[in-house]
């Protein structure tokens, strides 16, 4: 075992103060400019892709098989390598009207089933709108089975935060009860225009909205299943995604990391306005079809539009109606009505940069066929811890162990828990989540990064502690199911320490995981 501990609390102040933001945890996103040599290349090398198919009113089409689809990337045919119906999505046989769900530990349980990720978004919403989302919210889950048939996790992306309001669940009544117990964090920033008879800046919410789109999509990576993240605010909608300190080399670089996390965690997004039927005379719209985003777009023009996200996903953007409590149940729906098909892309050039157009058809051409509209090709930069010789860490790394440490969000990339040792604590990691580089010498080494807060009894962080780890294995040693590997974390909490937020980062991947302790 080899420990390197670095120096990561400071540096972290020093990169908020400097990008222009307050003391905040949930910073923007980074467009991280570093070189080549700073970061890991990881290739995806299979594009997941779920397929609500409906007919000319709307209904989902049941029982198509996997002849009648046909994938092309960017007008090049590609070969279906799996294909699931609908039929493949159930939660477990007998789970009907029982909750198997109480917290994200049994997510294991449902094997590829989705799960929902209500979202109420505080960044930019004005406040009488964050209440009136809140209340359609509550009257869309009285209308539910006590035992809610969907595993549900319910969050507040905040002006400076995400605060998890309750852990995935299956029931309405603790969610009802979360919805009572949670205090906004007011946007005092969109307080005042609102106040002052202006409206809000198409650049205010715009780095948080993709951190905190970013953050979700990282959280979620761990477990098979599709996540239907429901976003319900105004914050950012219909704005230009351009200022707010980005230039366009930078935004592109920022959408590319958020887009590709949202597929390689099987997420779709779904946008819901509260602010009900208006009319404003300065709205940005999106080009292309009503269902396409125009993320190949990033850059001079227009402007990107923060449905584009939901577009690019396969979600969908309800706007301008008053039946929220509606609205949400739409996409609740849909959710959980689809098929999952996959592939390895043929196309010579997704080495580039550019964005990889998909288009999936089904014989019938009065079927409709709503999906993912395409994803960045060529390679995601995982920023790698830098040399003790270094001043400062790639903010890339300080936004994903900071961000996920000052949230009780569940990180499910890496299976990990703790136990307590004589000189700090052993983190048990699955070995099966990591990447094993092989070594010169045959063996093959695992590395992660980790993050270790210490907060009191009132959720104060009183002292951080970040090392970096490694652990080897045999040339023939195997991995089996089930296999763990105990990274060695020496570290002293300071007293009334109430409770200990351990993130994990695979230095390879990017990947990560999050346990909690109790000294």
């Amino acid at each position: 075992m080899r420990v390197r501990t670095f120096r990561l609390h400071v540096l972290v102040a020093a990169a908020v103060l400097a990008s222009g933001l307050s003391s905040a945890a949930q910073t923007a996103p980074p467009a991280d400019g570093s070189s080549p040599d700073d970061a890991l290349q990881v290739t995806a090398r299979l594009v997941v892709l779920d397929a609500v198919v409906v007919d000319r009113n709307g209904n989902f089409v049941p029982n198509l098989d996997r002849s009648k689809f046909h994938i092309t990337e960017d007008k090049v045919p590609q070969d279906i390598r799996t294909f699931d119906p609908p039929s493949g999505h159930e939660m477990p046989a007998g789970s009907n009207g029982k909750a198997i769900v109480h917290s994200s530990a049994d997510l294991p349980r449902i094997g590829n089933a989705p799960v929902n990720i209500l979202v109420i978004d505080e960044l930019n919403t004005p406040y009488m709108q964050i209440a009136y989302a809140q209340q359609m919210m509550e009257r869309y889950l009285k209308a539910q089975p006590e035992v809610l048939p969907v595993p549900t996790l319910f969050i507040a992306a905040g002006a400076t935060h995400i605060a998890v309001l309750h852990d995935f669940t299956q029931s309405r009544a603790e969610l009802i009860a979360s919805i009572h117990k949670h205090v906004t964090e007011a946007d005092f920033t969109a307080m005042i225009a609102s106040l002052n008879g202006g409206r809000i800046g198409p650049t205010g919410g715009v780095e948080l909205t993709l951190g905190a789109l970013e953050q979700i999509a990282t959280s979620m990576r761990g477990f098979p299943g599709r996540k239907n993240v429901i976003w319900v605010g105004t914050g950012s909608k219909r704005s230009r995604f351009s200022g707010g300190g980005l230039d366009d080399e930078k935004l592109e670089k920022v959408v590319r990391n958020v887009t590709n996390r949202m597929l390689a965690a099987h997420m779709t997004l779904y946008t819901i306005d509260p602010e009900g039927v208006t009319y404003r005379s300065d709205e940005v719209a999106i080009a292309g079809s009503p269902m396409e985003s125009n993320l190949s777009s990033v850059g001079p023009g227009p402007g990107l539009a923060f449905e584009s996200f939901a577009y690019s996903t396969g979600g969908r953007v309800l706007y301008q109606r008053n039946d929220v409590e509606t609205e949400i149940k739409e996409t609740t729906t849909e959710g959980a009505l689809y098929y999952t098909l996959s592939y390895s892309p043929t196309s010579a050039g997704n080495q580039g940069r550019k964005y990889r157009k998909i288009n999936v058809t089904v014989d019938d051409p009065s079927y409709r066929v709503i999906t993912r509209d395409g994803y960045f090709g060529g390679r995601e930069r995982v920023a790698a811890v830098a040399a003790n010789t270094e001043k400062t860490q790639p903010r890339a790394l300080k936004f994903d162990l900071i961000n996920a440490a000052r949230t009780t969000m569940v990180y499910t990339g890496l299976h990990s828990n703790v136990a307590k040792t004589a000189d700090g604590y052993s983190l048990q990691v699955n070995a099966s989540d990591l990447q094993w580089d092989p070594q010169e010498d045959g063996s093959r080494q695992s590395e992660i990064t980790v993050l270790a807060v210490c907060y009191d009894a009132k959720d104060k962080e009183l002292e951080q502690h970040a090392a970096e780890l490694k652990e080897q294995i045999e040339p023939n040693d195997k991995i089996v199911d089930g296999a763990k590997v105990a990274f060695a974390f020496p570290m002293v909490e300071p007293p009334k320490t109430a409770r200990i937020r351990f993130v994990l980062r695979d230095a390879g991947t990017g990947t990560m995981g999050s346990v909690n302790a109790t000294p």
